[in-house]
């Protein structure tokens, strides 16, 4: 019998990963409850002498009802497939409500919640979102987009919108919850927030979904709350939710066979925050400002998410920043974000996310405190000397969202469906302007440029080209983006 041979993912993940400072999701507490063995712990639902999941019995139960407490829900249900399941989840429950349903969407909703509506064949149509090119940015929706767009379409059964942003920006929840409950009796606002599970800890960050009133929301635990990879949380209000229909959307997608271990982690995450936010959270919004501080000194080009004249100005779409995360425009570098992201991990620094001309960290609970000191440092080391001539700036890429309008030419789970049969490969140039056949985003953030059913805009096959040139992860049919699949 051939010897066991040794897993290169063990191996990274015992002996490489530790090694790194992490500005990068998952935000683990390190004073959470924990599970002292994963392995010699782990159970099955065979195991039914502490309630299932499914039936939200025994410990399961228990565990809801602190998390719903604890955000200011009617209801909570655990996930541990995160946001992206829970999306599935919701829009799933929408469906079945009617099957004619229409949502209004913002632009900036992630590939999963597209996903879901094409797979549920769900009618849609895009909300207006304004682009900030500097920080590559979608802003989400203002209340007058919604309100505009809920006059045009009084039967809509939900706003969806993500809040806050990858980059940050948290959108006016508390106004828009107001316009539409005030215009329709049915509307749910739905959030996506999966980036903001610990909004509701500090009273210095913005306001989180369920305290401004939604209907519902997502979260993804291990961002920014403190669990494990994979674990989130749905969160809702009864007055307008279906709770029976949800809870069987829920069955339906839900894993028989989930990591209790993952549930656990996610339990323990909300109690946590629950006993000690603003003192865990405190640690983490100090850090940011202090990194923050250090970079205005020592990199004065750098450009600012939380500007303050800057989020001023954008108010109409947004409330206020994450005040533990620093998104930063590189435009007065030589350099893009995917080169500076790549630089920084030579030494022995990861952030969460670079695009064409920004770069975006995370302050994570695991941080240490010398964590700070050797960003800067790294960061001063890499950017020292590429900065452009007498304060020019790289020219900013037009709005590659641009070209999608608030509908589709062909629904997107039609021309899904057709691909195969009457799509045709054409060279990516030569597919502006034809009706896409499959969907290309760049990732992260994971928001669909290219999306079945609608026409290829210039501007998205420019900024794709860029990103790509840039070392950009692209995910597509065709990944060296030579070809694209149209109708």
């Amino acid at each position: 019998m051939d010897p066991i041979t040794s897993s290169p993912i063990v191996r990274i993940l015992n002996e490489d990963v530790g090694r790194y400072t992490r500005w990068c999701t998952p935000s683990i507490l390190p004073g959470q409850e924990r599970v002292s063995d994963f392995y010699e712990s782990d159970v099955s639902i065979s195991a039914g002498f502490f309630g299932t999941l499914v039936d939200h019995t025994g410990v399961f139960g228990e565990a809801e009802r602190f998390a719903a407490a604890a955000q200011g829900a009617d209801r909570t249900m655990f996930s541990v497939h995160g946001s992206s399941g829970s999306n599935w989840v919701v829009l799933r429950m929408l469906a079945m409500e009617r099957q004619d349903a229409l949502v209004l969407v913002a632009r900036n909703i992630h590939h999963s919640m597209m996903n879901a509506i094409k797979a549920f064949d769900l009618d849609f149509r895009f909300l207006p979102a304004p682009y900030d090119a500097r920080f590559e940015a979608l802003l989400p929706p203002s209340v007058d987009d919604v309100t505009s767009a809920l006059d045009r379409y009084p039967e809509a059964l939900a706003v969806i919108y993500t809040s806050p942003t990858y980059e940050g920006l948290v959108g006016n929840t508390e106004e828009i919850v107001e316009a539409v409950h005030a215009r329709s009796p049915d509307c749910l606002v739905f959030v996506d927030e999966a980036w903001g599970g610990h909004l509701h800890f500090h009273g210095d960050l913005p306001c989180s979904a369920m305290a401004a009133g939604a209907d519902i929301c997502v979260q993804s635990t291990h961002k920014l709350a403190g669990g494990l990879q994979q674990t989130g949380l749905i969160h809702w209000r009864e007055a307008r939710v279906d709770s029976e229909l949800l809870e069987e959307a829920y069955r339906e997608y839900v894993t028989t066979s989930p990591s209790y271990g993952l549930l656990a982690s996610a339990d323990a995450a909300v109690r946590a925050l629950a006993a000690r936010g603003p003192e865990l959270l405190g640690v983490s919004i100090e850090r940011t400002e202090r990194l923050k501080a250090a970079l205005r000194r020592a990199l004065p080009d750098l450009d600012h998410l939380d500007d303050s004249r800057w989020l001023e100005a954008v108010a109409r779409n947004v409330s206020g920043a994450d005040l533990v995360k620093t998104t930063l425009g590189l435009s007065r570098f030589d350099l893009t974000g995917y080169q500076v992201a790549e630089a920084l991990v030579e030494r022995g620094i990861v952030i969460e996310k670079a695009g064409v001309q920004t770069i975006t960290l995370i302050t994570t609970f695991q941080l240490s405190d010398g964590a700070v000191g050797a960003t800067v440092d790294a960061l001063v080391d890499v950017l020292e000397g590429h900065q452009l001539p007498g304060r020019t700036r790289q020219p900013t890429a037009s709005n590659p969202f641009a070209g999608l309008g608030d509908r589709a030419v062909i629904r997107p789970y039609d021309a899904k469906r057709l691909a195969k049969s009457i799509g045709q490969e054409v060279p990516l140039r030569e597919a502006i302007g034809k009706v896409a056949a499959e969907e290309v985003e760049v990732y992260p953030p994971g928001i669909p440029l290219i999306l079945e059913g609608f026409r290829v805009g210039a501007d998205a096959v420019m900024y794709l080209e860029q990103a790509r040139a840039s070392g950009g992860s692209i995910v597509a049919r065709d990944t060296s983006l030579q070809t694209l699949r149209v109708l």
